[in-house]
């Protein structure tokens, strides 16, 4: 029998053994990102997380945020704080979702107060989460909002060239002799307050939107997801080092057996080593080497995603 209660993010139930059980669950749902999330841009926010059980068994987490609608926590209208999660959705054991998102929507409370009449607006879900097409046929409209394109990791680097368009495979492998003669070397680094200040700085120099992005509150919660998410090895800060001089560097999540690619920045006056594409390359090659399935390009349309071999994968918005 299904059933449900609220419980908080100070609760003790394994919400990690749920996300390896689920393909609904995302970087986003870990319950360190969403306690960082809550505590830096969630304090306009009611809180309520439902778990869904089939008598003990724990079958689903439904975080959400709720204001004048209910959005799932860390991912509500794209305001600043909205931004920050790429993808929206819950945790919900394999083949259990629809009975999760049945049991959520049916029988969810706030839905029911005839005097507060609110409604579900669920932003970022993927377009091969379970999720989206349940919420389709629970009477969710759906609406495209942005595109997160990913690659399918291959067995070895020469196979991943080798499903590259012919120009992108050429300028890849050009760029990469140039970086070399150069001595370039790429290093992921310890995470410390040096190291992640100079990844501010690149991500300063290499775009004016990047550097209107990191207000003082987004560099406080940038700083403490790093440190507590870094020393857990669920992430990483990795540098392009020219001499003595870190050139470019992004960060990269890791969730079970992928890799993301969360933010980036590269000094301008190095770009005829074009060290952005080099640093991204080299991550790919890594990845490969580590035998991940996929490395995550997270959201936003850009160019040199694809010229990596990156597909195209649609995100949704649900309003029920």
């Amino acid at each position: 029998m299904v059933s449900m209660r609220k419980i908080s993010l100070e609760d003790n139930l394994d919400w990690d053994e749920l996300i390896k059980r689920s393909n609904t669950a995302t970087f986003f749902q870990t319950k360190e990102w969403l306690k960082l999330w809550v505590k830096h841009w969630g304090k306009d926010l009611e809180v309520v997380i439902y778990a869904v059980f089939d008598n003990d068994e724990l079958i689903g987490i439904g975080p959400f945020g709720i204001s004048d609608k209910i959005n799932i926590l860390g991912a509500p209208d794209p305001s600043v704080g909205g931004s920050l999660s790429d993808f929206g959705d819950i945790i919900i054991k394999s083949n259990r979702e629809k009975e999760v998102w049945e049991a959520i929507i049916r029988n969810n409370p706030i839905t029911q107060l005839s005097n507060n009449p609110i409604k579900f607006d669920l932003n970022y879900i993927r377009e091969e989460s379970p999720s989206l097409g349940i919420l389709r046929e629970l009477g969710g409209k759906v609406e495209e909002m942005e595109v997160s394109p990913y690659l399918n990791l291959h067995k070895s680097w020469d196979e991943y060239l080798a499903s590259l368009d012919r120009h992108d495979r050429h300028e890849i492998k050009r760029k990469t002799r140039k970086i070399e003669e150069e001595n370039v070397t790429k290093v992921c680094d310890e995470i410390n307050t040096k190291n992640i200040d100079d990844f501010y700085r690149l991500m300063i120099v290499s775009s004016e939107k990047k550097s209107e992005f990191l207000s003082s509150e987004m560099r406080a919660f940038l700083s403490e997801v790093i440190i507590q998410l870094g020393s857990k090895k669920l992430l990483t800060l990795c540098f392009l080092k020219y001499g003595s001089e870190n050139i470019a560097a992004i960060l990269l999540l890791f969730q079970k057996d992928e890799v993301l690619l969360y933010n980036s920045g590269f000094d301008p006056k190095y770009s005829y080593l074009s060290p952005g594409l080099i640093l991204n390359t080299y991550a790919i090659k890594q990845a490969i080497e580590n035998r991940k399935s996929r490395f995550d390009f997270l959201r936003g349309g850009e160019k040199y995603k694809y010229d990596l071999g990156g597909r195209e994968r649609k995100l949704y918005k649900v309003t029920l």
